[in-house]
């Protein structure tokens, strides 16, 4: 499991007294006026670095309860788990407290809050202070690198991660994040020596083995992989029953599908929150996708969708919806999928957000409307969302919404007709996107590119990353793959 955005720093008790002042300027000073609460911090913190999420929330929760006016306390428990409303309470909550604890504090929650209101700006603008500040923090070097890692730009994420664990050779959160680095630049022998540092350091934490597990699963070495997902289970049943999801993975592309939802089945029954409920349910609509069996997947997130509406979760419903309507516009039935995306926007207007967050999702069903009248053929409508997307994405430098954006636009190039564009679109987007590799291979095809769209098709046949896209578009990879064009 990948670890979570969040930082750990170095705590002051009581009065603070700035770092420069004492020649120590290396760590993060933390603020709070209770011991107790302090000791029960630390322990969350560890509990966080190795993704032990149930564990750190209720450590979180008793800090708070000791000391009501722990600011960085309720960062963290705005990232250890509960779902967007839980997040958006405890980070409010932080943000509140800001002008009261360090200058690197407040910058942390400051990043944070850019973070989650979509401002690339101030969000790169924080970050950059926290480096420039307290370079020779480990927790800050990883932060960064979470940033970069999360940007796609996994050179320069491991080369943060590195300067991580040449400040401390024994930051077993780094390792981490340096195997899935490696991972993701196809290093795989790299990657596998920095899962088995990670274990090394923390032998006992299922987070470890449920790492090394993914990069196994990428790798295709089914049986191995679910040895080490059970082997996190057995090491952590409380924190890593969700490493039954990594089980059920495998048997995905072991091409068992009754197997794997009977495990994404004991996930959910598992699962103490609805949280983990979403994901169990989210993974077996998607295990449908790969069988061909649309309506099954769409009764599936119907299922979801009632859960979220039972716990009076508007945001995880938006979401539903619109996955509903991504399946149904993405395989051939795009009057059906506008349906769910409507209901979708509805909801945004309806429900009790804060202005920033329905701008967000406001943001978010511009390109829902751009995409899925594309994929009907009415282009004039079409590029009136085109245009309103970007000038809205271009002026808030969100790099998640640019490559978003720029994926549609190569999607609205390619329907018309402009491969070369679209190719040239399909490039600036996110290059981990199976749907993304899809359509470029099917412009290279157009273009009669066969190397090219031959490659592209090959990759996701051959992909071991389970996600709604790849489910979306592997069984036409594979029978473009069959054809004799590109034989």
């Amino acid at each position: 499991m990948k670890t979570l955005r969040f930082t750990f720093y170095v705590l002051l008790i009581g009065i603070l007294v700035p770092f420069e002042l004492l020649g120590q300027n290396k760590e993060v000073p933390i603020t709070t006026s209770s011991k107790e609460a302090l000791d029960l911090f630390v322990k969350g913190r560890e509990k966080l670095e190795n993704s032990e999420s149930v564990a750190a929330t209720e450590l979180f929760d008793q800090a708070i309860q000791k000391d009501p006016n722990f600011a960085s306390a309720y960062l963290y428990r705005s990232q250890s788990g509960g779902g967007f409303n839980v997040f958006r309470e405890n980070l409010a909550k932080a943000m509140v407290l800001a002008n009261k604890v360090s200058e690197g504090e407040r910058d942390e929650i400051l990043f944070y809050m850019a973070q989650a209101d979509g401002d690339g700006f101030k969000e790169k603008e924080y970050l950059d202070r926290l480096l420039k500040n307290y370079p020779s923090d480990k927790r800050v070097q990883t932060q960064v690198g979470i940033y970069f890692f999360g940007n796609g730009d996994y050179t320069a994420a491991l080369d943060h991660f590195k300067k991580a664990t040449a400040l401390d050779k024994n930051y077993a959160t780094a390792y981490n994040m340096i195997g899935y680095c490696q991972a993701a630049l196809n290093n795989y022998p790299e990657a596998e020596k920095a899962f088995q540092s990670y274990i090394k350091l923390n032998p006992n934490s299922g987070n470890p083995y449920d790492s090394y597990a993914e990069l196994l699963l990428k790798m295709g070495k089914y049986d191995e992989s679910i040895a080490q997902y059970k082997m996190a289970i057995e090491k952590d049943p409380v924190n890593f029953y969700i490493s039954l999801a990594g089980v059920g993975h495998n048997y995905i592309f072991k091409g068992d599908y009754p197997a794997a939802r009977s495990y994404y089945q004991q996930y959910y029954d598992q699962s103490s929150f609805p949280s983990g409920k979403f994901a169990a349910l989210y993974w077996e609509a998607v295990s449908y996708l790969y069988e061909g069996k649309v309506s099954e997947a769409v009764k599936t997130l119907d299922e979801s969708r009632a859960l979220a509406e039972k716990e009076k979760l508007p945001s995880n419903t938006i979401t539903i919806y619109a996955n509903q309507g991504l399946i149904l516009t993405e395989t051939g039935n795009p009057q059906e999928g506008m349906k769910y995306y409507e209901k979708a926007i509805d909801l945004i207007e309806h429900a009790k957000f804060s202005k920033v967050d329905v701008d967000n999702f406001r943001t978010q069903s511009i390109l829902w409307r751009f995409y899925n009248l594309t994929a009907q053929g009415d282009y004039t409508q079409a590029k009136l969302e085109s245009e309103k997307a970007q000038q809205k994405i271009r002026t808030r430098k969100n790099h998640g919404e640019e490559m978003a954006l720029n994926s549609l636009l190569g999607y609205s190039a390619f329907k018309q007709g402009n491969y070369d564009q679209a190719i040239q679109y399909y490039s600036t987007a996110d290059a981990d996107d199976p749907l993304n590799w899809y359509y470029q291979a099917m412009a290279y095809i157009k273009k009669g590119d066969k190397q090219n769209a031959s490659k592209l098709m090959g990759k996701i046949a051959k992909s071991n990353v389970n996600s709604l896209n790849l489910a979306l578009v592997r069984n036409r990879a594979t029978a473009n793959l069959a054809m004799e064009d590109l034989k």
